[in-house]
């Protein structure tokens, strides 16, 4: 069985996978401060009855990709495949600078099967937008994410405070909770709605849109775009990569 690491700064994202598709997925908060053999106590109840053959790690937290590197050598004794340059992924990259791009927006976009112009956008900690067409990424947004957007107002008001993140009734919100509620989900779908609007305006071509991301279940009813979710679109794409390396 192969394991397949997406790092983010918020969540640690794993798959299991046959070498053919995912298996079984399972999240954990993502901690720079926890040893790799921490790291293992917490990974360790998921893969118990499996046998490890390979490892994929795609991270944006270098502290975090240390630890995984150090869990696959001493745990399973194998070098594990790591989106970096040099890497083969079988996405181009068309940007001032391609040693730039994360390796989460790599690996969304290597998740892509076909070569029809595809916008994806993922939903973590940050809001991405990562537009791919014939295995090549053209152009990426970010925008902050839910989560950044109700920790800004917690901590640059006086009386806004940190609240759950989760839809309101209503649109017009009548007490501070639903307020903060409205206006983070709300306005990041409104936020996307206009966004892929303005893209359509640039590309002048239609486009597939495939929502992704951990927040991708909570936003999708609320986005009034014609669009498919595939919330293993990033993990698809790290097993792509495992593949071409292996």
């Amino acid at each position: 069985m192969i394991l397949l690491f997406d790092v983010g700064n918020t969540n640690l994202y794993i798959g299991i996978s046959d070498g053919s598709t995912i298996l079984s997925t399972f999240r954990m908060v993502t901690d720079v401060n926890q040893t790799p053999d921490e790291y293992y106590i917490r990974i360790k109840p998921f893969i118990e009855n499996i046998k490890v053959t390979g490892i994929a790690i795609g991270s944006v937290v270098p502290q975090v990709t240390i630890s995984l590197v150090k869990i696959a050598e001493k745990y399973f004794n194998l070098q594990p495949v790591i989106i970096q340059p040099g890497t083969k992924t079988g996405v181009l990259i068309k940007t001032d600078n391609p040693r730039e791009v994360g390796a989460d927006l790599i690996a969304d976009a290597a998740g892509i099967e076909t070569n029809d112009p595809t916008l994806i956008i993922d939903l973590g900690t940050a809001n991405k937008f990562i537009y791919v067409k014939n295995k090549t990424m053209h152009g990426v947004v970010i925008a902050p994410g839910i989560g950044i957007q109700i920790k800004s107002l917690d901590g640059n008001t006086a009386l806004l405070h940190e609240v759950e993140i989760k839809a309101p009734n209503k649109v017009l919100g009548t007490n501070t909770i639903s307020c903060i509620q409205s206006g983070v989900i709300y306005g990041t779908a409104t936020m996307i709605e206009g966004m892929v609007e303005r893209i359509r305006e640039e590309v002048k071509e239609p486009f597939r849109i495939i929502l992704t991301g951990g927040l991708s279940r909570l936003l999708k009813e609320h986005i009034r775009l014609d669009l498919e979710r595939d919330s293993r679109l990033v993990l698809k794409g790290l097993l792509n990569i495992y593949l071409k390396n292996k």
